[in-house]
C-alpha cells in the first residue's frame, strides 16, 4: 500500500518553480535540459560561426589599415594626377649643395632651400657685396627709477631728457596709407611711450624697445632703440628728420634728440655676372621655387658654386619603405595561411579560406613580377633592374616561413638613382609626354593597355578618336572617344570606352580647335599599385569592402537564425514540461486510484 508520496525535484522554469518527477521518479529536469540541448545544436554552430567572423572581421581590419599604408607608399612614387601635385610626388625633390673656391665652407655665406618641382641647375653666386639690414635709432638717456616711472611733462613744460605732451605724426610705409598719429599724455611712462610706438608699427614700419644701459641705485639710465621692421631701405626713418616725422607743431619729438647707430641698405650680390639688389636677405624671388638666404658678404675673390638636382635620398628612403610595408603584408599574409604538423590551418590562420586574402595575394604578386611597357631601351623595366628582388624568408621564432619577400640593394638601387634617375622615375611613376603642351591627364586606371597612340580632335565633324596598335592583335585600331567640352574655355574631356585598351584613361585638351597629337605613356609600380589598392580598399566598391560586408552580413542573418532558434526553443520547453506535470498528474491519480482500491480490499479482508 501506498503510505506517503515522494516529491520530485523542484526547478526553475521560465520563471517558474516546477516540481518534476515526484510519482514518476524520472529527472524531469535533466532530461528537458538534454533534449532543447540537442535540438539547439544548430544554433551553437552558429554561435560558433559568428564568433570566427568576429576573429575574421579583425583580421580584415588589420589588413585595410596594411594596405591602407602600403597605398600612402606607393602614392608618393606614382606621380598622382594634377597640375599642382610637385609637393606629392618624392620624384620632384630636389636638392640643393653648395661649394666655395676658398677654404671658408660656402654655408657660412649662403643658404638655400628647394621646393618641389624645381628642375636641375647650375649656376655661380659671383659674389654677395653686402647684407640687407634695418635702420636703428637711440634716444638719449632717460635716468629714472624703473620704466613705469613717468617721462611725460605737461605740454609745452620742456625738461631735459624727458618729453613734453603733445602729438606728433609719422609717415606711412605705404605711400598711399595715412599717416600714424600718436599722442603722449602728461604722466605716462617710459613703457607707455614705448606702447604707444609699437601699437602703430604695422603703419609706420617703426618698432621700439627699451634698452637699459646702466643699473643705479636708486635710479638706472635707459633708452628707447627704435628699429625698422623690416631690412632694406625703403624702411628707412630718421625719427630727427621731417621726412619720418611729418607733424610735430609743439616739438614733442625734436627736444628727445636721435643718435642713428645703423643706417638701412639694400642686399647686393651678383650670380652668374648679374648685379641683383633686394631689400631683404631672405629672396625667394629670383630663381622660381628656390630661396636664398644671405648670412655674410663674401670676400672679395670668393665664388660660390650651387648645383640643383634631384633628392634620390628622400627618393630611396621612399621605395625602401615601399619595400618595408609590401614585406609586412607577405608576412601577414603568410600568418593567415600557415599551417599546422597536421597540413591543416593553424588556430589563429582565421583567413586561411577565405578566397579575398588568396585574390589580393596574387593580384600584389602580379603586379610585382611585371615588365613595364613603354620603357625605352637601356632603361630599367622590371625592379630587378634597380637592385629589388624577392626572396623566400626561412621563418623564426615570431614569424612562418614567407615567400617573396622584397629585397632592396640599396648600393645598387643609389647607383641607379645617380646614373638614371629619369630611368628609375618611369619604373615607378605614370609618365604621359606628348607632341602637344595643351594636352595633360586628369585621370587613369590600370586598364590602360598601350603606350603609345595617336589622338584625333576634329571639332568640325565631331571626330575624337584614338589609334593605337592592338596589344594582342598587334594591327592599328581606331576607337571613338567619349567627350565633354567646357563651354566657357572651349577646352574638352576625352575618356578612354570601356573595353578598349584606353579604358579609364581621362585627358585635358585646354584649347579649341582641331589637333592631331602623339601620345606616350608609361604606367609604372607605384601607380598600378596604388591603383590596384584602390580597387581593393575603396570604401564603396572595394573587392576587401564587399568581403566584409558579406561576412558582416553573413553574421547578421546568423544572429536571426539563432534567435528564431531560440524562439522555437523556449516554446518546445515550455511544451515539454506541460508532458511531463501532465505525466506526473497522471501517475498521481493513478496512484491515488491504486490507494482507494487497496484500502477498500484491506477492509473486506478484516470483515471477512
Amino acid at each position: 500500500m501506498v503510505t506517503q508520496i515522494t516529491l520530485g525535484n523542484i526547478y526553475q522554469s521560465n520563471g517558474k518553480t516546477v516540481i518534476g518527477g515526484s510519482q514518476s521518479q524520472l529527472d524531469t529536469e535533466g532530461i528537458i535540459k538534454a533534449l532543447t540541448e540537442a535540438r539547439r545544436l544548430p544554433a551553437v554552430r552558429l554561435e560558433t560561426r559568428n564568433d570566427l567572423i568576429d576573429q575574421q572581421l579583425s583580421a580584415y581590419g588589420e589588413l585595410k589599415s596594411l594596405l591602407a599604408r602600403f597605398q600612402s607608399a606607393a602614392d608618393v612614387l606614382r606621380n598622382p594626377p594634377g597640375v599642382n601635385n610637385a609637393s606629392q610626388n618624392i620624384f620632384k625633390y630636389s636638392t640643393a649643395s653648395l661649394t666655395s673656391n676658398s677654404a671658408t665652407p660656402a654655408a657660412n655665406y649662403l643658404g638655400m632651400t628647394v621646393q618641389p618641382g624645381v628642375s636641375t641647375q647650375n649656376f655661380t653666386i659671383n659674389e654677395i657685396e653686402q647684407l640687407a639690414r634695418e635702420a636703428k635709432q637711440e634716444s638719449n638717456l632717460f635716468t629714472l627709477p624703473n620704466t613705469a616711472a613717468s617721462v611725460v611733462t605737461a605740454a609745452g613744460d620742456f625738461q631735459a631728457g624727458m618729453l613734453a605732451a603733445g602729438s606728433f605724426s609719422l609717415r606711412a610705409i605705404d605711400p598711399d596709407a595715412a599717416d600714424a598719429t600718436i599722442t603722449l599724455n602728461e604722466g605716462d611712462s617710459l613703457q607707455a611711450v614705448v606702447n604707444k610706438f609699437n601699437e602703430v608699427r604695422e603703419q609706420t614700419g617703426i618698432q621700439a624697445n627699451i634698452l637699459k644701459v646702466a643699473a643705479g641705485t636708486p635710479d638706472s639710465t635707459y633708452k628707447i632703440i627704435f628699429t625698422s621692421t623690416k631690412t632694406g631701405e625703403a624702411y628707412d626713418f630718421d625719427l630727427g628728420d621731417a621726412g619720418t616725422v611729418t607733424a610735430d607743431d609743439n616739438g614733442v619729438l625734436s627736444q628727445l634728440g636721435f643718435n642713428t647707430t645703423q643706417s638701412a641698405r639694400n642686399a647686393l650680390l651678383t650670380i652668374d655676372g648679374v648685379d641683383v639688389e633686394r631689400e631683404s636677405n631672405a629672396i625667394n624671388d629670383l630663381i622660381e621655387g628656390i630661396t636664398f638666404n644671405l648670412l655674410q658678404a663674401t670676400p672679395d675673390g670668393t665664388v660660390l658654386n650651387a648645383a640643383v638636382k634631384p633628392d634620390t635620398e628622400i627618393v630611396q628612403n621612399a621605395i625602401v619603405q615601399f619595400a618595408d610595408i609590401y614585406n609586412e603584408f607577405r608576412l601577414f599574409a603568410a600568418k593567415q595561411q600557415e599551417l599546422g604538423d597536421d597540413g591543416l590551418p593553424i588556430e589563429d590562420a582565421v583567413l586561411a579560406n577565405q578566397t579575398q586574402l588568396r585574390t589580393i595575394i596574387s593580384q600584389m604578386a602580379s603586379e610585382m613580377t611585371r615588365v613595364v611597357g613603354g620603357i625605352a631601351d637601356g632603361n630599367p623595366e622590371r625592379l630587378a633592374d634597380v637592385g629589388i628582388t624577392f626572396s623566400d624568408f626561412a621563418g623564426n621564432e615570431d614569424s612562418p616561413a614567407t615567400k617573396n619577400i622584397m629585397v632592396v640593394d640599396t648600393e645598387k638601387l643609389s647607383s641607379a638613382l645617380a646614373a638614371n634617375f629619369t630611368g628609375v622615375r618611369d619604373l615607378f611613376e605614370f609618365r604621359l609626354t606628348s607632341d602637344n603642351a595643351n594636352l595633360a591627364i586628369f585621370s587613369r586606371t590600370n586598364a590602360l593597355a598601350v603606350s603609345s597612340f595617336q589622338l584625333t580632335i576634329n571639332r568640325d565633324t565631331n571626330t575624337y578618336q584614338a589609334t593605337y596598335d592592338d596589344p594582342v592583335t598587334n594591327t592599328p585600331v581606331t576607337v571613338d572617344l567619349d567627350y565633354n567640352i567646357n563651354a566657357s574655355s572651349g577646352g574638352i574631356t576625352l575618356t578612354g570606352k570601356a573595353g578598349t585598351a584606353l579604358e579609364g584613361l581621362q585627358l585635358l585638351y585646354a584649347v579649341s580647335g582641331n589637333a592631331t597629337i602623339n601620345v606616350k605613356a608609361t604606367q609604372g609600380y607605384g601607380d598600378r599599385l596604388y591603383n590596384l589598392m584602390q580597387n581593393i580598399t575603396n570604401s564603396s566598391t572595394g573587392s576587401l569592402t564587399r568581403a566584409v560586408q558579406a561576412l558582416e552580413d553573413q553574421q547578421s542573418r546568423n544572429e536571426k537564425e539563432i534567435e528564431t532558434i531560440d524562439s522555437r526553443i523556449t516554446l518546445y520547453r515550455d511544451q515539454l514540461t506541460r508532458q511531463y506535470a501532465a505525466l506526473e498528474s497522471a501517475l498521481t491519480q493513478a496512484n491515488q486510484l491504486l490507494s482507494l482500491l487497496a484500502a477498500q480490499a484491506s477492509a473486506r479482508e478484516s470483515n471477512s
